[in-house]
């Protein structure tokens, strides 16, 4: 395997084995002639391009009623999928008090996974403990390793490959994280934000009924963030770093935040908040909803709450998404964007947050806005970013700019 080699796009060939490769591991399985047809090719050009990849053991070619529970009459069509034995990629997700360690494929199905939970941590702690995850996996699994991925809350330096200074993320700062642990592997290895791979995710893997050109990913979790694709391709400003939607400002008057503006969305926009609604509203209501009487509720309670029509919990969510709609609501002008994607973990499979958010959105909408707003769940729920440490190198890969053959 080589890494980035220097001609880019220029090389035809590369180019076109790299985009055959794309269209077969998003595509589910496809056929040689629909290749052929969706990338302008001959049937002699496309069917070297194919040998190659077959001869390398990337993709394989199958009969198409083997996977199928359907009877056909007349000749069953041999479709082309990766093969079993094909690269995988690393993976790694840098939470506040969770990593995860993954290996993949090349359409993002986990092959192997490794967590560890942590309530206290430094920088060198956080790579050591990242290989060791890596390790352990790598030395369970017979394919071949090709890049890893790095996907971790911002601030980061995606130039850089550095973790820079995270709140409330036990003092760290100004980890090297990507170049250490490429130098550590011997592998290439890339730094994401974590809602950028998570808009990357939706993007590359996410239901082929939603081609984004132009998508907002709308990541909550511990707090709110989101990542962009524009034009087709992710945005990550001069260095990595996403627009802090969570910063920015929706009362010029508003308390102090910690981040130095006044009036951000999470002073108000919060689980917190949430809380505080609940419980002022238990205290004047005699009534008993879905949520037992207790001092906290998470926010996966809180969603799981709402989904069964407690009117403590749905009043608490509709708080939080009126404010959430008015930097949603600025940005989506500015942007002009009409698609948001909205990840997070629920504990069953509601779209009470979409609902809600759809409805404010569109009822409130600009003029300038020619069509309805779309709010979809994420194909991946709260995993998009962790699924998006994989897509990140799996792009570099469709867009020839990592050479893996």
């Amino acid at each position: 395997m080589s890494s980035q080699h220097g001609t880019g796009l220029t090389d035809i060939k590369e180019k076109n084995r790299a985009l055959a490769l794309q269209l077969i591991a998003t595509e589910q399985s496809v056929s040689r002639v629909d290749l052929a047809r969706k990338m302008h090719l001959t049937k002699t050009t496309l069917g070297n391009i194919v040998s190659e990849l077959i001869e390398k053991n990337i993709i394989c070619e199958y009969n198409g009623q083997e996977k199928s529970t359907e009877l056909t009459l007349g000749r069953r069509p041999i479709l082309l999928d990766l093969s079993p034995a094909s690269p995988l990629i690393a993976g790694m997700l840098v939470k506040r008090n969770l990593l995860t360690v993954i290996l993949a494929d090349l359409r993002g199905t986990i092959a192997m996974q490794a967590d560890y939970e942590y309530h206290t941590m430094d920088g060198e702690l956080l790579i050591t403990k990242l290989l060791a995850m890596y390790e352990q996996l790598a030395a369970r699994q017979s394919r071949q390793i090709v890049a890893i991925g790095i996907s971790s809350m911002g601030p980061i330096d995606t130039v850089r490959k550095m973790i820079l200074s995270p709140s409330d993320f036990w003092g760290i700062h100004d980890v090297p994280i990507g170049s250490v642990i490429s130098e550590k592997t011997g592998l290439p290895t890339f730094l994401i934000h974590d809602c950028t791979a998570g808009a990357l995710a939706e993007k590359l893997y996410g239901s082929k009924t939603k081609p984004y050109n132009n998508m907002l990913y709308l990541h909550i979790m511990n707090g709110i963030g989101v990542g962009y694709i524009l034009h087709g391709s992710v945005y990550e400003g001069d260095s990595g770093q996403n627009v802090e939607l969570a910063h920015t400002s929706i009362q010029l008057n508003g308390p102090k935040c910690t981040c130095g503006n006044t009036g951000c969305l999470a002073l108000y926009a919060n689980t917190e908040k949430m809380n505080e609604k609940i419980h002022s509203l238990r205290g004047i209501y005699p009534l008993s909803g879905g949520l037992p009487a207790k001092p906290h509720y998470s926010w996966e309670e809180m969603i799981g709450a709402a989904s069964s029509g407690d009117f403590f919990a749905l009043s608490a969510l509709d708080d939080f998404c009126t404010y959430l709609v008015c930097a949603l609501r600025n940005t989506l002008n500015l942007l002009a964007i009409h698609h948001v994607v909205v990840g997070y973990n629920a504990p069953c499979a509601t779209t009470i947050l979409e609902d809600v958010l759809r409805s404010k959105l569109n009822t409130q909408a600009p003029n300038t806005f020619t069509q309805p707003i779309v709010i979809e769940k994420s194909t991946f729920g709260g995993d998009a970013p962790l699924i998006g440490s994989i897509a990140v190198v799996a792009n570099k890969i469709f867009s020839g700019q990592l050479n893996i053959f």
